[in-house]
C-alpha cells in the first residue's frame, strides 16, 4: 500500500493548526475560491463526512465523500474517502499528526495511505503531497495575516 507523505513545520501554534483541520468543515475555506463547485460538511464529530465537488479543470470527475474516523486532540485526526472514489485509487486513508517543536510552531505530518488504483504511486503521490502543502500553505498564511481558525486567508 504507498504512502504519501508530507512533513512540513509551520509558523503557526499547535492549537491553531488543531483548530484548522480538526473542524471538518473548514476545508473548503483552505481551497482557492473557485476550486470546489460544491461543498457541504455533516460536522465535526467522528463520522461525520464532507461532501466535495470540483471545477472540471481539476480531473475529479464525481463527488468525494470524506468520513471523520479519529480526532485525538491535539495530536491526530483520521479520515478517510468513502462511498465514492473519483480519484485514480482505492482505500484512501489520511493521518495527521501534530507536534509543537517550539512554542509557536507545529510540525505537521500528513499521510495519505492508499491503493493504487488508476495511477501508480509514483503519479498519485506528489498529487496527493499538493493538496496537503496547499492546506498547510493556507493554514499558516491565515495566521500570519492574524485571521482566526477557519476564516479563509484569500
Amino acid at each position: 500500500m504507498p504512502i504519501a507523505t508530507l512533513q512540513r513545520t509551520l509558523k503557526a501554534p499547535r492549537d491553531y493548526c488543531w483548530a484548522w483541520l480538526a473542524d471538518f468543515g473548514a476545508l473548503d475555506r483552505l481551497h482557492p475560491p473557485g476550486n470546489l463547485t460544491e461543498f457541504h460538511c455533516e460536522g465535526s464529530h467522528i463520522g461525520a463526512r464532507r461532501f466535495a465537488r470540483f471545477k472540471p479543470e481539476m480531473g475529479v470527475a464525481g463527488q468525494i465523500v470524506e468520513r471523520l474516523d479519529v480526532a485525538i486532540a491535539p495530536t491526530v485526526i483520521v479520515y478517510s474517502i468513502v462511498e465514492n472514489y473519483p480519484l485514480p485509487m482505492l482505500d484512501y486513508v489520511a493521518v495527521v499528526q501534530f507536534a509543537e517543536v517550539i512554542p509557536g510552531s507545529t510540525l505537521i505530518t500528513w499521510e495519505g495511505h492508499y491503493t493504487e488504483g488508476a495511477l501508480p504511486a509514483a503519479q498519485m503521490d506528489p498529487l496527493l503531497r499538493d493538496f496537503y502543502g496547499l492546506f498547510m500553505d493556507n493554514i499558516e498564511k491565515a495566521y500570519a495575516l492574524g485571521r482566526k481558525p477557519g476564516e479563509s486567508p484569500y
